[in-house]
């Protein structure tokens, strides 16, 4: 059996952003025969009655500090530390900021992987020194690992040129609906537009409510998630959204899947993405996605949604304006957006490369270690 250590997520069930929806996606398709992933968790992060995790999972809990920019850093630390000494094969960090220990398991003979999910030192919620930090993290996260993943095609080319290293290209994937969800919020709230992500800076909700509250369509728009150490962006929010912008909060499961299956159009303005998993989930459902024009959006919609400018309300509002004046034109953008996500980010296909990766840098270890 091979034993993967995994550092960086908060924990799971994945509650939290795309690296945990990824983390658990991916485990719920490994082979607990084969495989066993060691999900190193932050210990603020309980347990919940009913929690359902992959059979392949198993959780371990280390301390950390509940701060904004030593929290992740602490947590990384300790859990690396702990996996260097526990039996593991192979420590797998996600996220920029971890990839500065990679090569930590190394000094113990462990294969290390690194996934890059976003350029997090462009993220607005980060002071000045974090985002110092967090750029000088792609340096690390490139040369210290066995392999760097990236999970979008656009990363791949930024850090090859940059760096003059081959990084192995492994997209986020989504599941498509089996079945029509039961529940239809439309019964609550009329037809609407859907937002889902953290309420952080860099998500550019503030350019959407602007857009919404200029046009003020017969539409509602619901702004789904929960801030992250940014209480004050997201009271500003609330402060200017006018009486049809609804925030739900944290939503998950079933109820998220309903607002997905029956929303008119899904809005992301981020500023700074990797690969959205909500655009991904938005497509898989045949909803339009309308997306700022970031590399990594335009990459993951293709010819299979609408972009407008980025930080740019006014194009914002005139692309929400044209959407909803032409539902079928919209609906035939959904459609091929399904059509997308079915062939391009399938999980069947995204597993045989991750399990490839993680058999190609055992192999090499190995290979190396006879040779010495």
């Amino acid at each position: 059996m091979i034993k993967i250590a995994v550092i960086g997520t908060r924990g799971l069930p994945a509650r939290y952003s795309g690296i945990e929806a990824s983390v658990e996606a991916m485990a719920r398709r490994l082979d607990p025969l084969q495989y066993q992933l060691v999900v190193y968790c932050r210990r603020s992060v309980q347990e919940s009655p009913g929690d359902e995790l992959p059979r392949a999972v198993r959780r371990r809990y280390t301390p950390t500090i509940n701060t904004k920019n030593f929290g992740a850093f602490f947590h990384a630390l300790i859990s690396t530390v702990h996996a260097m000494c526990g039996d593991v094969d192979i420590v797998h960090f996600h996220a920029l900021g971890p990839a500065m220990f990679a090569f930590l398991p190394r000094l113990t003979g462990k294969i290390s992987i690194v996934t890059i999910h976003a350029l997090d030192w462009k993220r607005k919620k980060w002071g000045r020194m974090a985002r110092a930090v967090l750029k000088w993290c792609e340096y690390p996260a490139v040369f210290f690992p066995h392999r760097t993943i990236v999970v979008a095609k656009a990363m791949q080319q930024y850090f090859e040129q940059k760096y003059h290293r081959p990084l192995t290209y492994i997209p986020n994937g989504v599941e498509l609906p089996a079945r029509e969800c039961p529940d239809d919020p439309r019964d609550l709230y009329g037809r609407y537009i859907l937002f889902v992500g953290r309420l952080v800076p860099e998500k550019g909700i503030q350019y959407l409510i602007q857009a919404f509250n200029e046009l003020a369509p017969e539409v509602k728009l619901l702004i789904a998630g929960e801030p992250s150490f940014t209480a004050e962006y997201a009271d500003g929010l609330k402060r200017m959204a006018g009486p049809k912008v609804v925030f739900l909060g944290f939503m998950q499961g079933t109820a998220l899947r309903s607002l997905y299956a029956h929303a008119e159009l899904f809005v992301l303005p981020s500023e700074v993405e990797g690969l959205s998993v909500s655009v991904l989930e938005a497509m898989s459902y045949g909803r339009c996605v309308l997306a700022s024009d970031v590399p990594e959006c335009r990459e993951v919609i293709g010819d299979a949604g609408v972009t407008f400018k980025s930080k740019d309300a006014a194009d914002l509002r005139e692309k929400l304006r044209f959407l909803l004046q032409n539902p079928d034109t919209a609906r035939q953008i959904g459609l091929r957006g399904r059509q997308r996500v079915e062939r391009e980010y399938n999980w069947d296909t995204i597993m045989k490369t991750v399990e490839d990766t993680y058999q190609s840098a055992l192999r090499e270890s190995k290979g190396a270690r006879c040779a010495r």
